[in-house]
């Protein structure tokens, strides 16, 4: 008898609902308890004015916000000794604004006349501009030099893999050699690429660059439009493998205890792994914030509106929930 694969279990460890590094060492049993196997964790390097979690002054130190590079590697340990892999944020699209990289090495950005270029996306069919971020000028190899020493650094650490932010604003070439740098220091490495709201075909040339798992738009099927099983049925002819949700620090939360179980299942059914945000777990009403979120919040939303643990730990274990 053929088994089939077993799905990949991310628990997203949302560094600013936790605060404390201290406090993230009480959420370990819990989560590993759920059938998770991996922890994604948000960027945890100073951030510039903004505040936003994703506007990096300097990426190869850990904020004081949540402690000491002792205190994550002591707590690094305890996830292993537990069998759960830590994965961080990569975040090698740009940096902050007003970080001291810029003034340093200026030929790293890319300018738009006597200002650094800022990064963006498509919001509803309308360009939104990051002005707190400033673009990395990928065609430089002293550029590409750095990146790579950046993944090196917390490769030694002891992290165990990457999640690429803004994966799609890279070209696939620079990601094939950061990639393939990371591997020369841990074969191990695992790499998970965020393209969401790209074309597939993209989605296809950026994972084919040396990712083990794309990010999917599951969540916003509505279970009858052609578009993702077109998708999904590329996806599986290219051997990518996806990493489903159902919701995430982008979206907003789930409106209902029905909504977030069929997510849930949805998710599970049509993805290779489960990436779930702290919280999703217990119904909390907040969407995680890049700028706002703080510890309270989670004192502030629990209980919850009710508790999904018992039901996650059963899909993890290959229950259905049906």
């Amino acid at each position: 008898m053929v088994q089939k694969e077993k799905k990949l279990w991310i628990y997203n460890l949302f560094p600013r609902l936790f605060g404390k590094i201290e406090n993230w060492k009480s959420q370990i049993d819990r989560i590993g308890w759920m059938g998770f196997k991996v922890l994604f964790i948000n960027p945890i390097s100073p951030c510039g004015s903004s505040r936003s979690i994703y506007a990096i002054l300097n990426p190869k130190v850990i904020s004081s916000e949540y402690g000491t590079i002792e205190q994550f590697k002591e707590f690094l340990n305890r996830c292993h000794k537990e069998g759960i892999e830590v994965w961080l944020d990569l975040v090698a699209n740009h940096i902050a604004i007003d970080s001291p990289l810029i003034k340093e090495h200026p030929d790293w950005i890319v300018w738009e006349g006597n200002h650094p270029k800022n990064p963006g996306c498509m919001d509803n069919g309308q360009w939104v501009s990051w002005k707190d971020l400033a673009q990395y000028n990928h065609s430089n190899p002293s550029l590409i030099a750095y990146l790579k020493s950046v993944i090196e650094y917390w490769l030694w650490i002891g992290v165990d893999g990457f999640r690429a932010d803004y994966a799609y604003g890279i070209p696939p070439e620079v990601w094939k050699e950061l990639i393939s740098h990371a591997r020369l220091v841990n074969s191990k490495v695992a790499f998970f690429g965020e393209a969401l709201g790209c074309p597939p075909e993209q989605v296809v040339s950026i994972a084919k660059s040396g990712f083990d798992f794309m990010a999917s738009s599951i969540f916003w099927w509505d279970g009858r439009q052609p578009w993702w099983p077109e998708q999904r049925e590329l996806f599986k002819k290219e051997s990518i493998k996806l990493i489903g949700f159902p919701e995430s620090h982008d979206t907003e939360r789930c409106d209902s205890y029905e909504e977030a179980l069929l997510k849930l299942q949805q998710a599970y059914d049509q993805s290779d792994g489960i990436l779930i945000p702290a919280g999703f777990e217990f119904g909390f009403r907040r969407k995680l914030d890049v700028v706002k979120t703080t510890p309270q919040w989670w004192y502030e939303e629990m209980p919850g509106r009710w508790n999904l643990s018992l039901k996650i730990r059963q899909l993890a274990l290959g229950t259905s929930l049906r």
